[in-house]
């Protein structure tokens, strides 16, 4: 990438804010004595005062850095003043401030005025002028202003197509070939990933003063794509006459979600062991004693309890030294040997303190730091995170949008980290498409493109079968509460997630996952099911006479540029829906239910959302990092990275308007959205990236300035990786 395009670059970006000097996106007036035209004169005199910006870039390029890509960072001050929000409250409720004139920062961007400033007397603005400019001319008017930085790296066509270069999405996984759990003996991984509930559920799920409460949570590794999740035990299990599952994800978290609801599960902190409570009764749940065993005896051999968060971490202190220790979670000679449920029962003659209750047990799929990924490749390789890579990765990035928030996997047959929507790796399908949404895909000669029209091929027979009648997904009850998300009742039906059938049902009604697809609803289906790679994605070629060779793709949008002209938002069609709640859920209700069950304030909520259930759909009013992949006429593939949130001098972030400008000023003739906001990262795995760290604090090879707390990444369920192959 040439320095001098660094001009082109931006071209166009600060007219698309509706302010060029100010980013005012929210005002709040708590004193009755000022009016909006008072605060709109205000504006105007910081506009006045506040004077034109050099909008000159500084770029760093990897000149004779040896990389097989070309990389830059762009950065640019796009506003001499920037103010995301300015509240003007009565002269004592200012409190102390530092600066000559009554006014403060709450936090950067964050302004809080006294009125006086902008009431008639001494201390409005027009008779302080002075002091106002010299706060302007001061070291603080660095801190005043607002930024914009972004990362670019560019992959060229003729490396994709040479086979030189692989541009691919690196599916991580959370139980190894051989059936091993990935991050048993790796007390710093089970902590990071006990860590990731936390946060979300603090952000959803608690008013403020309850944020920070814990109850006793345990976590069980799922991995659809491992070998042994059709084997043995896990094939299929009728659970009802009516009802039938499929494979170990379906299997035990149904049988785990039975003794959760009744309160049964328990943690023996004496032996480390998950236990049932002796009064249970499998018969008045009907359960069967020895699916309930299998379910046990798989949370035993596989999960794990949050030793490692606030109140947990002093309760279940014995497990994280036994994790410390090295304990390795491999599989005994006979993984699957089922105790019998007896075994599994508390004694009442044992210390009734030494058993804690476990609330919720969250299944996971696979993650890690994308630092891990790219700084122990190997390692990630030994505990079976990584499988089936070989190759030297140059660059990687976050890439797709996945399962985060508590709501979004409180169904059956959804996980913590599931991506969403359409993922291929390797030609093979890990997911199917959920949602229209933007999809990059590279085919098996090297090119690439971007389309929102990646369809299903159906391949098992009961789907063919059953798939004239009528189909739903979660999209299609997004603008309903969260209680009327089922589709039914069927004559027959199908739950496919991933590219597999996880349940069939006859003549009820069935919760729609959010990571999948519920078909059927005809005569009743008599042929054998065979529940493994029952779907695939599918892309059809321009002309729609024949089926793409993919060899990668994932899905995340909204697409933001398509054949070479911004696309605004809605054009595509793709479905979106955030989550709208007319009440905080409380930590209190929360913490007593089971992951399938919601709090009354989700349950009723206005609208349920669909993955990212959090997402701020709009167009041109939220700035956030953003993370964007376009590809050039010519077949080059760009990645961008946009920084925000975490300096606001150095970057203000970018709305999806103005990344759609971005990413046409950089020559892509299509380009998407993907994952923003802390999960917003890129690394360059090269010694003389160290050098360009933005702060110390960062890890190295990391470039862009990640947004979350002390400037680290998110776990990750699928990093977007650049690799050389060996």
């Amino acid at each position: 990438m040439e320095p001098n395009h660094s001009m082109d670059l931006l071209t166009g970006i600060p007219e698309l804010s509706p302010d060029p000097i100010l980013s005012l996106k929210a005002v709040t007036i708590e004193s009755p004595d000022v009016t909006r035209d008072q605060l709109d004169a205000f504006l105007a005199f910081l506009r006045e005062i506040a004077g034109p910006v050099d909008k000159t870039v500084d770029a760093e390029t990897a000149e004779n850095w040896d990389l097989p890509v070309e990389w830059a960072r762009e950065k640019v001050t796009l506003f001499p003043l920037y103010i995301e929000s300015l509240r003007v409250v009565p002269a004592e409720q200012l409190g102390d401030t530092e600066w000559a004139v009554r006014a403060r920062l709450e936090r950067p961007g964050c302004w809080v005025v006294s009125d006086t400033v902008l009431r008639d007397g001494d201390g409005h603005f027009s008779k302080r002028r002075d002091k106002w400019e010299e706060l302007l001319r001061s070291p603080m008017r660095r801190e005043l202003s607002g930024g914009l930085a972004c990362n670019v790296v560019e992959v060229a066509a003729e490396k994709l197509t040479s086979g030189e270069l692989d541009v691919r999405p690196l599916v991580l996984h959370a139980l190894a070939k051989d059936g091993a759990a990935c991050d048993r003996g790796n007390p710093k991984s089970q902590a990071a990933i006990a860590n990731a509930f936390w946060q979300t559920f603090w952000a959803t799920g608690a008013h403020r003063s309850e944020r920070g409460v814990t109850f006793p949570v345990a976590f069980l590794p799922v991995d659809r794509a491992n070998a042994g999740e059709f084997r043995g035990p896990f094939r299929e299990r009728y659970v009802s006459l009516r009802r039938r599952l499929f494979g170990r994800t379906a299997i035990v978290g149904y049988h785990i979600e039975i003794l959760t609801k009744a309160r049964a599960l328990y943690f023996d902190r004496g032996r480390n062991l998950f236990r049932v409570a002796h009064s249970f009764d499998p018969k008045a749940h009907h359960a069967a004693e020895s699916d309930l065993a299998l379910a046990v005896a798989e949370l035993n051999r596989t999960g794990f309890v949050d030793a490692y968060t606030r109140e947990n971490a002093q309760m279940f202190a014995a497990w994280r030294v036994h994790e410390e220790q090295g304990t390795s979670g491999a599989p005994t000679s006979d993984p699957y040997r089922i105790p019998t449920f007896e075994s599994l029962r508390i004694n009442p003659a044992e210390t009734a303190g030494g058993c804690i209750r476990i609330h919720r047990v969250v299944p996971f799929a696979g993650c890690a730091y994308l630092s891990e990924v790219v700084q122990d490749t190997e390692r990630l390789k030994a505990a079976g995170k990584i499988q089936d890579f070989d190759g030297d990765i140059v660059c990687a990035t976050n890439s797709t949008f996945f399962l985060n928030f508590p709501e979004e996997y409180s169904t059956l047959h959804s996980a913590m980290n599931d991506p969403v929507s359409l993922l291929v790796e390797n030609g093979r399908t890990h997911q199917i498409k959920t949602m229209r949404r933007a999809t990059f895909h590279l085919t098996n000669d090297g090119s690439a493109a971007i389309t929102t029209r990646a369809g299903i091929k159906l391949n098992s027979e009961v789907l063919v079968f059953e798939g004239e009648s009528s189909s739903a997904t979660s999209f299609l009850r997004a603008g309903k509460p969260y209680r009327d998300n089922t589709f039914g009742p069927l004559f027959f039906g199908s739950v496919v997630v991933g590219d597999s059938i996880v349940e069939t049902f006859e003549e009820m009604a069935t919760e729609i996952p959010s990571n999948g697809w519920l078909i059927g609803d005809s005569e009743a289906f008599g042929g054998t099911i065979d529940p493994r790679h029952a779907a695939e994605a599918q892309v059809r070629s321009d002309d729609g006479r024949r089926d793409l060779e993919l060899r990668h793709a994932f899905a995340v949008g909204p697409l933001l540029v398509a054949d070479g002209a911004i696309v605004p938002l809605g054009e595509s069609r793709e479905e979106f829906q955030s989550l709208i709640i007319r009440e905080t859920p409380s930590a209190e209700e929360t913490s007593n239910l089971a992951r399938t069950e919601l709090p009354a304030a989700m349950m009723n909520c206005e609208k349920r959302g669909v993955a990212p259930t959090r997402f701020p759909y709009d167009w041109n009013d939220t700035r956030a990092p953003r993370t964007a992949i376009g590809v050039k006429a010519d077949g080059s593939v760009v990645l961008v990275v946009v920084d925000g949130r975490a300096n606001l001098p150095h970057s203000v972030g970018v709305t999806l308007a103005e990344l759609a400008q971005l990413m046409l000023n950089l020559g892509c003739q299509s380009a998407m959205n993907m994952d923003g906001g802390g999960s917003s990262v890129m690394f360059l795995p090269h010694p003389r990236a160290k050098a360009l760290k933005l702060r110390d604090d960062l890890r190295d090879g990391v470039v862009n300035l990640p947004s979350d707390l002390g400037g680290i990444e998110r776990l990750l369920p699928v990093p977007l990786v650049i690799c050389r192959k060996k």
